[in-house]
């Protein structure tokens, strides 16, 4: 996970709201602040099992964000209402 930690801002990130501003990943504040917890539970376990892949021959200097903002969206969506059994 120390990939992430190595993106630029994120260790000034100090809430569930300015995880998804940093990411732009759009939410919706009222179902945000009913599932917050589990939605941050879920995206630090994504972190951990997910790392960036590196092409040495074309290296992508946004890929530890975009991976970051695609494992909140999922950790987010997972949480929905509609998703939810």
């Amino acid at each position: 996970m120390e990939w992430f930690y190595q993106i630029p801002g994120v260790d000034e990130l100090d809430s569930a709201e300015s995880f998804f501003e940093f990411f732009s990943v759009p939410y919706d504040p009222l179902v945000l602040r009913h599932c917050c917890l589990p939605v941050l539970r879920e995206f630090h376990q994504r972190l951990r099992q997910n790392v960036p892949l590196r092409n040495l021959l074309e290296e992508a200097p946004r890929a530890p964000w975009l991976l970051a903002r695609r494992l909140l969206t999922e950790s987010y969506q997972h949480h929905l209402p509609e998703h939810t059994p």
